[in-house]
Order: C-alpha cells, then structure tokens, then sequence
C-alpha cells in the first residue's frame, strides 16, 4: 500500500465525519507547536511517516528533527518538534503515533536481537510473517534496527518448504530437484533458491547443489553442529540459514554455530510498541 493512501484510510477510519470533540468545543484553528517525545530508550523508525501525514493535512506545516530513522534515542529525548493547527495535530496525532510506535518497537527489538545474538558474521533476518498492507515498512523497519531482509513476497525466491516436498514427492519429482531449480534460474536472471530442512536424514537425502541457501527449520541446538557440517561439506558455496522459535531467551545459544543467518517471525509479529508521546508546547522551532 501507498504510505499516502495508508494515511488516508487510517484517518478516515479514526474520523469519517471528522473529529467530533474539536469541532463541539472550538469555532477557530489556532497554530498549535508539539513535540514527540521518547518514553524509553531504543531505535526509531518514522521520520517519513511523520512528514506525511502533515503534508497532507497541512501543507503550511513547519517539522524539525533531532534523529534520523535508525538512530539510538534514550528515553526522555525529543524526536521533533511540530507546528501546525491545533485541530490537524489532534487530527493526526493517534494515527500517527500507532505507525512510527510501532515500526519503532520492531526496529528495538530487531537490534536487541542483534546485541543479545553478539555475532556480526550472522545476518538477523525477517520473515513473510507481517501485517497486511504494512509490509514493506515493517521490512523497512528491521533494517533500520540493523536486521536483514528475506523475501519481501512469494514473487522475489523460490523458497520450497514442507507442504512442497510433500507434493513433490507425491508426484515423484524429488530425484529431479536439482534439474527443476535449475531451469528456474535459466528463466529468471538473478533468481535465488531456498530450501527448507527438517531433519539431518532429508539432508542427506537430497542433492542441493542449485540452492543458494540452505534452512535448517526447528533444529535441536544438539544437531545444528552435524547439520552445518553436512552443508559446508557438500555445498560450500551455499549459506546456511536457522529458523523456528528462537526468542531473546535463546538466540544468544546460536551465537558459535558455524551458520550465516537466522530468520524470526517475532521481530514484525510480536514487536512491543515503541512508547511515544505528543505533547502540547510552547514555541521552539
């Protein structure tokens, strides 16, 4: 979805005949200064966000930043400073606050992963596994917290998993995976392949030499080491990839294992809002 058309249905679904308590109590807009405030320390993520949601209900608008999307605030920072009318303000102040809350709060929780995880030669990457409409800026999200984007869509990788095995192996095309991956890229430049593992025997058993990344799916921490040494032993070109409920209480397990990159849901699903407020102030612009 557009960030514009997102905006717009965001506040058309706070304020489909508008804000009732502003135009009950006051006749007249006066300009109005605000500031976004941090409530707790950790990444942001929203600086276009912010701008457009008053281009587009106050052109005449006057914002100055104090952070850049990525950076580190603590708590009790100010984010920006706004002027606008006191009715477009109270407008778009809740809209506003739950996107760049939450886009923050994955951002956080994407760079705890990576300082709890303490290894720069392992990628901390997202999953498919976002809210509808808003993925490209939740992805948008986890890199500004350091992280690394997988696939955006079903479009960008071959990406085979259980329920695909499952059917190619009722249709006896398993011994020609190899053959079937390769005409793929032949058709599609630059088209990367995954594939997903689940145990060390369907390892074994499959040839994986047109893959590009290899995904040990729901490993025990007691056979991840056999399974990396399997890969790099047979496909040394081919990146190993870890996924399946690793949490913050676990991720720091992974942090010696010989493998390149790990894959959590969590970080766009079950982000905690970043706490931020708006409040009403006297002229600092």
């Amino acid at each position: 979805m557009i960030l514009q058309d997102l905006i717009k249905h965001a506040i058309f679904e706070d304020a489909p005949q508008g804000d009732i308590t502003v135009t009950s109590l006051f006749k007249d807009a006066t300009p109005q200064h605000a500031s976004l405030i941090a409530k707790q320390a950790g990444i942001f993520y929203g600086c276009d966000i912010i701008k457009h949601f008053l281009l587009l209900y106050d052109p005449s608008h006057h914002i100055t930043f104090f952070v850049n999307d990525g950076d580190l605030i603590t708590k009790n920072s100010t984010i920006c400073q706004i002027q606008s009318q006191f009715d477009i303000i109270l407008l778009i102040e809740r809209s506003m606050l739950n996107l760049i809350q939450h886009l923050s709060g994955i951002a956080t929780l994407t760079q705890t992963f990576l300082k709890t995880l303490d290894n720069p030669n392992i990628a901390i990457c997202d999953t498919r596994k976002t809210t509808v409409g808003l993925r490209k800026l939740e992805k948008a999200a986890v890199k500004a917290g350091g992280g690394t984007n997988h696939r955006f869509g079903l479009s960008d990788m071959i990406l085979i998993k259980e329920n695909h095995l499952k059917m190619l192996e009722k249709q006896h095309a398993l011994a020609t995976l190899n053959e079937i991956i390769q005409r793929a890229k032949a058709n599609n430049p630059n088209l990367k392949a995954q594939i997903e593992i689940e145990s060390i025997d369907q390892l074994q058993s499959l040839s994986l030499h047109s893959f590009d990344y290899i995904m040990l799916d729901n490993f025990s921490l007691a056979n991840i080491p056999e399974a990396t040494a399997i890969c790099r032993q047979r496909y040394p070109h081919i990146q190993i990839e870890v996924s399946g409920n690793v949490s913050l209480a676990t991720i720091a397990d992974y942090r010696a294992f010989d493998i390149d990159r790990i894959s959590i849901g969590s970080l766009t699903h079950s982000a905690p809002a970043f706490d931020i407020s708006l409040l009403f102030t006297e002229n600092s612009l």
